[in-house]
């Protein structure tokens, strides 16, 4: 599942992260493959030598492109601020509304394309990140925008804490990344993500501060939220601060920024890459509410201003949004010869996202031509391209590939950093009892849920880390499908168990209780799914009701803590990772920080905890190999996940639509290729 942000976390210590993404599905309507590429030169710089990374991007070889369609989704997206997003639905519309300094090389997660960066520098071993921008990027509306607004947004997304922004705040907060524990707005106490060295930029632009250190750190907290809520780049103080060489983020000069992190994170270009990453414009934030820590803004997260290729024409709350192409689109500027996909210019001019909840719907729409592409579940792709497509997909061994159905077109990309999973809660009965987690792994059949319900278009794996990730040890072996041993398990636990046939295990012992899957609604592949659960555990005598519910009220639900019966304590959900690094899944499934979003087994392991923050501060391979590997072990040994399948990506249109340019770190489709 995929959910981002959007309230606000207040947890402490260790490794704070959550996303979320609860449900995605195996959809997905991940992005693109051009159908006709020109190879294009992006410039950028690593540490102090100038490479040459090729890339391509569609060329327009059809003489009619049409000037708007219509995109049915499942799901509404929960925010469009990027400090507070955390959704695949509103991260599509980020990538397409906003931008980041830099972006995933199309499919190779450790290559990264220059976007508001012309190229960039690496210094002092992985620990200095100098951006260069291009001198004519302007906001859609014609604001210009440099490396203050940068400076700006990455200060401003660490304040307010919201959603993955702990993946931004990795090595920028004080003491070494964590952040420090202070009074937040709200009375409350929690963490706040200071900049580190703002405290001194403050002092060198002429603050003064108590010498306590904790009241120190939550007045330079307060008097940075204050800046930024009344930011003006002329104000002489402003400029002192931005500009202390010894901060987290440093103004340069206006084309230049540099990031200085107090360790080596790997997973740095991955983190801004992200929506959390994007820039947003001073003036728009602050004539809508400013900025408060640990807080959201309510106006940004139903309108957007950015920079990217499409507006957002429409504000969230309707069951559709409109994109409209940025008629000011600064990239026209950049070279041909020097635009890489992600400063594609649009073709089309209107984007019509449509959310339909209804599997059948999407799929009519489709057929009829009312909408041009449409996200639907494997399950349902013999009704676009018939039984014979979905055959020769399965068959086929080389990625990406392309099928022509009866109803329209069906891109495959490959293994997707998707996965899915069961969720248990061990705070709640029976769940406490660890032979009962056991007992449920080993009652499930993922290779049935698979070949039932993906059409063999999933595979098996053993997580958190997904195959497509680094570091995923395909040897570690997971549970094995055994309802026997399951049954011993419960019994062993005192369990008393009535089995279909009518046979009663262990009468004597207490009767199993009911209990409760949650799943997302809106999908006709998990719901199957769901239903296939319910069927293997009445195998071993476990009754199952099936509670499917939106997205909203899930995310709602882990506002209560993990011993509530408010709290989803057995759920089918999903992982679309906004960060494709294996710190990512690691972190928000198994984090003790679950901060109202990740963690939905709610996993609090002191080995675990320790490993992740290893893990966050290496790029030694040696090492991170060894710590996931025994994280995998250790997750298996909790056994508050049964992992089920890793997705294969596709796209499902209509005839005729092109330019579609897949990257697995795209939250839907990135529209400025598509013609």
């Amino acid at each position: 599942m995929k959910l981002r942000k959007g309230i606000s976390r207040t947890l402490v210590a260790g490794i704070i992260v959550v996303i979320v993404i609860i449900a995605a599905v195996a959809f997905i309507s991940l992005s693109r493959h051009p159908t006709t590429t020109t190879p294009v030169n992006v410039t950028h710089t690593t540490n102090t030598t100038t490479t040459k990374t090729n890339v391509t991007v569609p060329t327009t070889n059809v003489t009619s492109i049409p000037s708007s369609i219509t995109v049915d989704e499942a799901t509404p997206p929960v925010s469009v601020d990027p400090a507070s997003s955390f959704d695949v639905a509103g991260g599509e519309l980020l990538q397409n509304v906003y931008q980041t300094l830099v972006f995933y090389n199309g499919t190779n997660t450790s290559s990264f394309v220059g976007v508001l960066a012309e190229n960039y520098t690496v210094l002092n071993n992985g620990t200095t990140y100098v951006f260069h921008l291009w001198p004519f990027i302007t906001f859609s509306n014609g604001d210009p925008l440099n490396a203050t607004d940068v400076w700006f947004s990455v200060y401003r997304t660490m304040l307010m804490n919201l959603g993955i922004s702990v993946y931004v705040s990795q090595g920028l907060s004080v003491n070494n990344g964590l952040g420090f524990v202070g009074k937040l707005p709200s009375g409350a106490t929690g963490t706040i993500e200071l900049p580190n060295g703002t405290l001194q930029a403050l002092e060198y632009a002429g603050y003064t501060f108590p010498s306590n250190k904790t009241q120190a750190y939550e007045q330079a907290a307060y008097d940075l939220a204050y800046i930024l809520s009344h930011f003006n780049v002329s104000n002489q103080t402003i400029q002192k601060v931005m500009s202390y060489p010894y901060q987290a983020v440093v103004v340069v000069n206006p084309y230049t920024v540099q990031f200085n992190l107090q360790y080596p994170y790997s997973a740095f270009l991955a983190a801004i890459s992200t929506s959390a990453g994007a820039v947003v414009d001073p003036v728009f934030v602050d004539e809508h509410g400013g900025v408060q820590i640990d807080t959201a803004n309510t106006y940004l997260s139903t309108h957007a201003l950015g920079s990217g290729p499409y507006m957002l024409e429409t504000p969230l709350g309707q069951s559709y949004v409109i994109l409209q192409a940025n008629p000011n689109y600064w990239a026209s500027k950049v070279p041909q010869s020097e635009r890489n996909f992600m400063l594609a210019i649009p073709k089309i001019e209107t984007i019509v996202i449509d959310y339909q909840t209804n599997e059948a719907l999407r799929i009519s729409d489709l057929q009829s031509g009312k909408a041009q592409i449409a996200q639907i579940d494997i399950i349902d792709l013999p009704q676009i391209i018939g039984s014979q497509g979905i055959s020769y997909i399965r068959t086929h061994t080389h990625y990406p590939i392309m099928y022509n159905g009866t109803y329209g077109t069906v891109y495959v990309w490959g293994p997707s950093p998707q996965i899915d999973f069961l969720a248990i809660d061990a705070y709640q009965y029976p769940f406490n009892i660890t032979n009962v987690r056991l007992a449920i792994a080993h009652a499930i059949n993922a290779t049935q849920i698979q070949q039932q319900v993906y059409d063999g278009l999933a595979l098996s794996y053993v997580g958190p880390n997904d195959p497509s990730l680094p570091f995923y040890n395909s040897s570690i072996q997971g549970y094995t499908y055994d309802p026997a041993l399951s049954i011993n398990l419960l019994t062993q636990a005192g369990f008393s168990l009535t089995l279909p046939n009518g046979t009663t295990v262990n009468p004597g012992g207490t009767p199993f209780p009911t209990i409760v899957l949650t799943y997302q609604t809106g999908s006709t592949a998990l719901q199957d799914e769901a239903l296939i659960i319910q069927q293997q555990l009445a195998q071993i005598g476990i009754k199952v009701q099936l509670n499917p519910e939106s997205t909203v009220t899930i995310v709602e639900s882990y506002l209560n803590p993990p011993n509530s019966s408010s709290y989803p304590a057995f759920q089918l959900a999903a992982n679309f990772p906004p960060v494709l690094s294996p710190i990512d899944p690691a972190i928000y499934l198994m984090s003790q920080a679950r901060l109202h979003h990740g963690n939905p087994a709610f996993v609090d392991n002191p080995e675990i905890n320790s490993l992740i923050i290893q893990a966050v501060r290496t790029d030694n391979p040696v090492q991170l190999q060894k710590i996931f590997n025994e994280i995998t072990e250790l997750s298996l040994q909790q056994a508050q996940y049964v992992w089920l399948d890793d997705f294969i990506a596709y796209t499902v249109t209509v005839h005729g639509i092109q330019g579609i340019y897949y990257s697995p770190g795209f939250d839907g489709l990135f529209y400025a290729t598509i013609y």
